[in-house]
């Protein structure tokens, strides 16, 4: 970081907490400052001279011009309108209540020790932010704070990238929803960024150039040794200053207080949740106590919630920790009202759904959401997930529950990427309870042992499997196989000689499918 503030308002913007006021063309930043006088009569060529506003006269002005000021800067209210300002010589006005010779020795520190000014200044902003943060006004007080400050676009992103909280500054504001659409993202972060461990373990400031001449300074927030967001500040390309750098070493220091306090938050309601889901699950409470303990964790049982079961489908599947926090993770994202609860190796969740509706869309989509996730982050690890039926009341919680438990299941059985609702199973639904019973094996093996018993058991089940999928449309399902018509009838004609089979008869065709459904709910093989 450059450390050698020197020009009128590279000092300003990091002596005040607000900018100045130009009566005149503001002077380059090229244009530097020689010394800090607060006497007209001893100001020397190139000095910034303070003063009064009480003090603006245009013979005041006109003396300081004939001194070779660099520019005057008044403490207090604007001059009147009819002060005369020389042309060539900047004026400003710093409004509010300053004292002369503090503001003298601010801005003299700012010229003779410019790291003990950055150091004091930087100290200054955290003290305003840690102000911010303790009127727990959240990320977004914070976020308003350090774009006030620093007048530049500010963000934040959570560990995914995710963008949690955003204000534009005036200088971006047409262009800042195009901005926040390509910020987006971890890949959208310099690379060094992008493993959050790493990031955790080497915390830097980074200066990235954007498209449309726009750069950015990222910085990771670290919250026990590791990324737990990142904080950035968006402004045009050759803009950042020592300020901006100060806003954001200490924004990132008082957003990782802010999380940790909110993460702390969170744990605390996310165990009296997971409590209350298994107190009620278990019937535990009575139904006006049950009431009493939702209200207080802001859940309304008289609202219509769904049931639905994750959990991860491999011999060494992650944490359940880390299938908690994709669940969780998604719930933010699409903004539910949910409550979860870990279950042995299961992440029970009820989602608040819109009641009258004859699929619970919203709920499902969350299902799949958190499904997807997961084989983004863990792809040799897959997410199985079934969701249950419904719950209008409180008993019929358990009914969702067992429901979610059944399709959860299926969908493990039949290794689906995509969740399984309850009321799609269909006959599954009535197999799943007869699963025990030794008549249901003995069906199976009457209508499909020969079948299972054959060298080309396989290919034998996918055609019948597809045949009936089409609704015994020959065309369809040759189509589907990819194979010929005619190979597709003499398949189907083996299969009936070799099982004793007449698919002519309705009552056949349906023994046939019932038993392929028992076949491949008991784990057999799936094409």
């Amino acid at each position: 970081m450059d450390t050698s503030p020197s020009s009128i308002n590279q000092i300003a913007r990091l002596a005040f907490s607000q900018p100045l006021q130009w009566l005149s063309p503001a002077p380059g930043e090229r244009e530097s400052i020689g010394w800090i006088s607060i006497s007209l009569e001893e100001t020397s060529p190139g000095d910034l001279l303070l003063a009064p506003s009480g003090a603006a006269s245009s013979d005041y002005l006109k003396i300081a011009q004939e001194k070779n000021a660099c520019a005057v800067l008044f403490l207090g209210k604007k001059p009147p309108k009819k002060v005369a300002i020389p042309v060539g010589l900047p004026v400003a006005v710093l409004a509010g209540k300053y004292d002369l010779k503090k503001t003298q020795r601010l801005l003299l520190t700012m010229l003779i020790n410019q790291r003990a000014a950055l150091q004091e200044r930087g100290a200054r902003i955290y003290a305003q932010l840690t102000q911010i943060e303790a009127e727990n006004v959240g990320l977004e007080g914070l976020v308003k704070t350090m774009a006030d400050i620093s007048g530049k676009g500010v963000l934040v992103q959570d560990k995914r990238g995710y963008i949690l909280v955003e204000c534009a500054s005036s200088a971006l504001a047409t262009i800042w929803e195009d901005i926040v659409n390509k910020l987006g993202s971890l890949d959208s972060l310099p690379e060094p960024l992008q493993d959050r461990h790493l990031a955790g373990s080497q915390p830097s400031i980074y200066n990235q150039d954007l498209p449309g001449s726009l750069t950015r300074l990222v910085a990771p927030i670290i919250v026990g040794d590791v990324a737990r967001g990142y904080l950035s500040l968006i402004g045009v390309g050759g803009e950042m200053d020592e300020l901006d750098h100060l806003v954001t070493e200490q924004g990132v220091r008082v957003c990782a207080l802010e999380m940790s306090r909110a993460k702390a938050i969170r744990e605390a309601e996310k165990r009296l949740k997971g409590d209350l889901l298994t107190v009620l699950l278990q019937e535990d409470l009575s139904p006006r106590d049950s009431q009493l303990w939702a209200q207080a964790v802001g859940l309304d049982l008289y609202k219509e919630h769904i049931g639905l079961r994750f959990t991860w489908d491999s011999p060494s599947p992650p944490s359940r920790r880390r299938l908690e926090t994709i669940v969780n993770g998604e719930i933010k994202r699409l903004a539910l009202k949910a409550i979860l609860s870990p279950m042995g190796i299961e992440i029970v969740c009820f989602v608040e759904i819109d009641p009258g509706f004859p699929r619970p869309t919203a709920a499902l989509a969350f299902g799949q959401a958190v499904v997807d996730q997961g084989h983004k982050e863990y792809p040799e690890a897959p997410i199985r997930c079934g969701v249950g039926t419904p719950a209008r009341e409180l008993p019929a919680w358990r009914d969702s529950f067992s429901q979610a438990g059944q399709a959860l299941e299926m969908a493990r059985r039949f290794k689906e990427d995509k969740i399984q609702f309850f009321p799609d199973l269909s006959v599954y639904r009535l197999l799943f309870q007869l699963e025990h019973n030794p008549a249901l094996i003995v069906f199976q093996e009457q209508i499909l042992g020969p079948l299972l018993a054959h060298d080309s058991a396989q290919e034998f089940l996918q055609t019948l499997e597809v045949y009936f999928e089409h609704n015994g449309s020959l065309t369809q399902a040759s189509e589907a196989l990819f194979i010929h018509r005619n190979t597709l009838i003499y398949r189907l004609e083996r299969i009936c000689d070799i099982a004793g089979l007449d698919l002519e008869k309705p009552e056949t065709r349906l023994a046939v499918e019932l038993a392929l459904h028992i076949q491949r709910m008991l784990g057999g093989t799936r094409r």
